[in-house]
Parts: structure tokens; sequence; C-alpha cells
């Protein structure tokens, strides 16, 4: 019997992530799901079907805690990874003076480091797969820097760049790099500090975790896009950007943010 096809989710055991597992699980495929809370994992995980998936414990900001977890679930697929879905990430809200320095630092190690560890340890398995993918976890954010997350908006846009430039040198291996960039998302990361920011309130928060579920399915069974672009108005800035002069492009970022 032929293998399943094999997808590996960080960050999974909520928001973003536990969505994308429980989409591709839904259409027959073998789902890993890796994160620091172990325990969590094994809460949300416990209804799943039997053998359809794995869980276990990552640290991103660790190359041998990902080649270890690597190990552990191409034992299971046959050395397979169809997909590496970068999703592990962390954010903070507020003018840059108001948080403390190892905040950032950590931001820097999870938001970026992160990927780059991932996607290198991962390497071996993907080539070894015919056309594997690997999805980035982007942000609209990425597209012009945001005064309220300056360094997590910095991180996305490094991720943009690295996707970018990993499309055009993983070709090679037939391995296809993608990054989903969403406008603000109902999960944790945006509700826990929905208070802090100064022009957003939950109503403005529309975006499901499902809906990034559906998109990262269609930049992993779709057309080979660099960038999906997910939300009216990541769209339209997005389209936007290349002909505004910066003097606009600033003017409309601080009236969307409030930040006057």
């Amino acid at each position: 019997m032929q293998a399943l096809p094999s997808i590996l989710i960080t960050g999974a055991a909520r928001g973003i992530g536990l969505a994308t597992a429980r989409y591709f699980l839904d259409r027959g495929w073998f789902v890993g799901l890796y994160d620091l809370d172990e325990e969590e994992l094994d809460c949300v995980t416990h209804a799943f079907p039997a053998g359809r998936y794995c869980t276990g414990y990552m640290d991103v900001t660790k190359p041998q805690s990902i080649k270890l977890a690597l190990e552990r679930f191409t034992a299971i697929t046959d050395n397979r990874l169809d997909v590496l879905v970068n999703n592990a990430g962390m954010i903070r809200v507020g003018d840059f003076d108001q948080t403390p320095l190892e905040e950032y630092q950590q931001m820097v190690a999870v938001n970026l480091q992160g990927p780059i560890n991932c996607l290198y340890q991962a390497l071996p398995w993907l080539i070894r797969t015919p056309h594997s993918r690997v999805v980035n976890m982007c942000s609209a954010s990425a597209i012009y820097g945001n005064p309220e997350l300056t360094v997590y908006a910095a991180t996305k846009s490094a991720i943009q760049s690295l996707t970018e430039g990993w499309r055009l040198g993983l070709e090679k291996y037939d391995i296809h790099v993608a990054a989903v960039l969403p406008i603000y998302v109902k999960t944790r990361m945006v509700t826990d500090y929905v208070h802090q920011y100064r022009g957003l309130s939950e109503e403005d928060v529309s975006l499901t975790t499902e809906d990034i579920a559906v998109t990262i399915w269609k930049a992993v069974t779709g057309k080979k896009k660099t960038l999906w672009l997910v939300g009216r108005k990541t769209r339209l800035f997005h389209a936007l950007r290349p002909f505004l002069p910066d003097r606009l492009a600033r003017w409309l970022t601080k009236r969307e943010l409030n930040y006057v």
C-alpha cells in the first residue's frame, strides 16, 4: 500500500497550526503535530484517528530538537516528508521601548531563526520526497513596517525574503517554497493582545484559523505561487505598495493603525 502523503507542522498545539492539522487529516494525510507544549498536544489530539498522526516535542530554536523530531516523524512515514509548515511563532504588541530586550531576542529566535533551523534540518527528507513543498507562515505586517509590531513585522519581512530566495534556490531539488500572508486572524496571538492595539477591536478580526488552513491547503496542492495573500486589505495594500510614495505609504499605515 502506498504511504499517505505526510505533513509536519510546527506550533501545532493551537491556532493556525492545529486548524491546519485537522484540515489535512480530514483529507487523508498523515500529520505530524509538533510543539513545545506536549501536554496541550495530547489534549487537542485525543479524538484524532489512530494511526493517522503523531505528536512530539520540538523547540524550533534548537537544531538538535528539530532533528530528533524529524527522525522520529520520518521513521513512521517511511522517510517521506511531503510538506513542512513553518508555523511556530510569537508576538509582542506595543511601542518598541515598552518590551524587554530579551523578549525581542526570543521573538527573532522563534520567528526567524526557527524556520531557518527547521528547513535546514528537514532538507534531506524534502529532497528525498518527490514534489515536496514548504509553507512559511508570514504576515501582512511584512508589507510595511508596523510601529506596534516593529520586531515581529521585521521577522515576517525577513521570512518573505527567505521564501523568495528559497523558492529560487531549491527548485533544483523539486522543492517548492511558499509563504502565507494573512492580516489579523482569530488566534491567541491576536485576541490575547487585542486591547494593546491602538486601532483594533475584536470585531475587526474576521479571518479564522480555518481560513488560513484552507489557504495552506491551496499552497500545498494548488499552483506554485510564492506569496499567498489572505484578506482584502492585505491584497489591496500589497498591490498598491510598489506604486505608493513612501510618504503616502506611511500616512496610510498610520491611519489604518490609528497611530497618531
